[in-house]
């Protein structure tokens, strides 16, 4: 089996990643724990996308109610495969979409730089380098927390029953 094989079995964990991301961001109203002892809050925004196991594709964009279709959607057995994020730490906020296949960032849009670039040329660089990476750390500490509890015991004790009751919820 090649590297492309496995990462093909495989996809179906970036698939449930998005859908728990989703299902703890509403639960815990976007409150995370990272590893390194920082907060941070993460939302699913206006945008979640989601595929049947045919490769219907189903786009549901906009405010609260676009996310209601898309609940309806994985209720009826839709896996999301891409969705727009909000991320704050701190006083620093990004948005992104993610996607489920490679767990791919697409348009980043990061803080704005506020540094002088007479006094230090160098500095505008290295924000922007820790402003890139800042919420890819923090979604590898997410996935990590994600894996942790998919393989232990309380996946499907605790957590699968959880995720369907809330996706009942408020559809």
């Amino acid at each position: 089996m090649d590297i492309f094989e496995l990462l093909h079995d495989k996809e179906f964990l970036g698939r449930e990643f998005l859908t728990w991301l989703w299902f703890k961001s509403e639960t815990q109203d976007g409150q995370f724990a990272l590893a390194d002892s920082k907060q941070v809050l993460l939302w699913f925004d206006d945008k979640v996308v989601l595929q049947s196991d045919g490769h219907e594709i189903i786009s549901c964009q906009g405010e609260n109610s676009a996310l209601i279709e898309a609940r309806h959607a994985l209720r009826d057995g839709k896996k999301v495969t891409q969705a727009k994020i909000k991320l704050i730490m701190g006083e620093n906020d990004w948005s992104f979409s993610l996607d489920s296949a490679w767990l791919n960032f697409k348009s980043l849009k990061t803080p704005k730089v506020m540094l002088d670039t007479r006094e230090d040329p160098e500095g505008l660089f290295y924000e922007k380098v820790f402003l890139l990476d800042t919420p890819i750390s923090a979604i590898e500490q997410l996935f990590t927390q994600f894996l942790e509890i998919r393989i232990s015991d309380k996946w499907d004790k605790t957590e699968v029953t959880a995720i369907r009751r809330w996706m009942q919820q408020g559809v």
